[in-house]
C-alpha cells in the first residue's frame, strides 16, 4: 500500500519535470532571433516601431510585390519563417476615397475596430493613412500607405499606429511622391 503513493508521486514528479523541460523548449521557439530591419523594399522605417510588430522566428526576408507598376500599387511583403506576417503597401486612389474605405478592403482590418479620421484609420491589424505627397507623381490622386498584419501576432494599437505614421513619412520622401 506505501508503495501506490511513493509510485504516484515520483510520477507527478516525472510529469512536473517534463513538463518544466516542454515549457521551457516553447520559450526558446518564442523568442525573436532576427532583427528588424531599416528599410522596407527600399523605402526607410524605424526598424524601433517596426519590431513590436513582428512575431517571434529565426530568419526575415522582404519581397517587393510590384505586380502593378503602372498603377503604383506597392507591396512590401514581410516573412518570418517563411510565412507573411506584415505587408507594407502603397497605393493611389482617386481623390474620393478616404482612409476608411481603403482600410475596410484590407482582409485584416475589421470596420468595428476601426478608429481614426478621414486620413487615417487604425486598429490592432493594420492601418491606413492618406500620404501628404508634396510634389505627387499622381496630381489627380491620392497616395496611401497601408500596413496589414496577416500574421497571428496581435500587436499593442499604438504600435500600429506609430509604425504606420512612420511608414508613410517615408512614403512621402519617396519616388512615389515626387515627378
Amino acid at each position: 500500500m506505501i508503495w501506490k503513493p511513493m509510485c504516484s508521486s515520483r510520477a507527478v514528479t516525472v510529469l512536473v519535470l517534463f513538463g518544466a523541460v516542454l515549457a521551457a523548449g516553447c520559450g526558446e521557439g518564442e523568442k525573436q532571433r532576427y532583427a528588424a530591419p531599416d528599410s522596407l523594399c527600399g523605402v526607410t522605417v524605424s526598424a524601433r516601431l517596426l519590431d513590436p510588430l513582428l512575431p517571434p522566428g529565426d530568419s526575415l526576408r522582404t519581397e517587393l510585390d510590384d505586380t502593378l507598376p503602372d498603377h503604383g500599387i506597392i507591396d512590401c511583403n514581410v516573412l518570418v519563417d517563411g510565412k507573411v506576417v506584415l505587408i507594407a503597401n502603397q497605393t493611389w486612389r482617386d481623390k474620393n476615397h478616404s482612409a476608411l474605405s481603403l482600410a475596410t478592403l484590407q482582409p485584416e482590418m475589421e470596420p468595428e475596430d476601426l478608429e481614426g479620421s478621414d486620413d487615417f484609420q487604425y486598429s490592432p491589424k493594420g492601418a491606413a493613412k492618406r500620404v501628404d505627397c508634396p510634389r505627387p507623381a499622381k496630381p489627380e490622386e491620392d497616395l496611401f500607405a497601408i500596413t496589414r498584419i496577416p500574421g497571428p501576432q496581435k500587436p499593442d494599437l499604438r504600435a500600429v499606429k506609430a509604425f504606420t505614421e512612420n511608414y508613410s513619412k517615408a512614403v512621402a520622401a519617396s519616388p512615389q511622391c515626387s515627378r
